[in-house]
């Protein structure tokens, strides 16, 4: 479902708000169920960067079309499952779905500075080790983000939003695993 043009922009600056912990900024999301899955379409926003970064390891043969592809789907859909069970079992599952939307959409702006990098990095502008330095400052800003997110819209403490941003990496980390590294079934 292609949420409006309007719903885009409100929601991309609602979670813009959301990095600098303005509380009210769950307020400019479509946080209705329709709103929930509208939400998912902010992954657009992220395949351009999940292209340049699967690229190169595809013309090499390192991966294949068919894992790259079940990564990008796998990442936009596990931690969500994942998450509902989560939250019911914590009694947050009346926040669940703000938590999503604004997990949804912070993923769409997360992904531009990762972009902006890799294609510096691929047409010879910084190198690896540039690459390596800004990657792993954006990366710090993003577990801090991801966390200011689950405290935010799922109204739970420091420790709780903690555990959801690790859940969420473990989760990144086992599909990579399981997906992207070569010789282990996909």
């Amino acid at each position: 479902m292609i949420p409006p043009r309007q719903e885009i922009d409100a929601s991309l600056r609602a979670a813009l708000r959301l990095f600098v912990l303005d509380g009210n900024a769950l307020s400019g999301f479509n946080r209705s169920i329709e709103g929930f899955w509208r939400s998912f379409f902010a992954a657009v926003f992220t395949l351009p960067y999940y292209i340049v970064l699967l690229w190169t390891p595809y013309q090499s043969g390192e991966i294949g079309l068919v894992p790259a592809a079940l990564y990008f789907v796998a990442g936009w859909t596990v931690f969500p499952l994942v998450a509902a069970v989560l939250v019911r079992f914590l009694r947050l599952g009346g926040n669940y779905v703000s938590y999503i939307i604004a997990y949804n959409w912070a993923g769409a702006l997360m992904a531009q500075p990762m972009l902006l990098l890799l294609l510096l990095q691929r047409g010879g502008v910084i190198g690896l080790d540039g690459l390596s330095t800004f990657v792993f400052i954006l990366y710090l800003a993003f577990l801090w983000y991801s966390w200011a997110i689950a405290r935010l819209a799922l109204g739970t403490g420091i420790v709780t939003a903690c555990g959801f941003v690790i859940l969420a990496e473990l989760i990144d980390m086992l599909l990579r695993v399981l997906l992207l590294v070569p010789g282990n079934g996909a």
